[in-house]
């Protein structure tokens, strides 16, 4: 069971990442460092995460 700090905005769900997903992540993150201090791996996975829904939807073809 998740442990910490509770509030009314979000939820901690634990889930599990590939080990050389995590390794891309955190490159990707040390990347975005050199023009936001502020980068970290949550904010990295929050921003894909909402890109991928704002993404616009592909319908599954039809099977006959």
């Amino acid at each position: 069971m998740p442990t910490g700090s509770k509030n009314k905005r979000s939820t901690t769900k634990g889930i599990r990442f590939p080990h050389e997903l995590i390794e891309e992540i955190n490159a990707s993150v040390a990347q975005e460092r050199t023009e936001d201090p502020d980068a970290n791996f949550s904010a990295w996975v929050l921003d894909s995460c909402n890109r991928k829904l704002a993404a616009p939807k592909r319908d599954k073809p039809v099977k006959s």
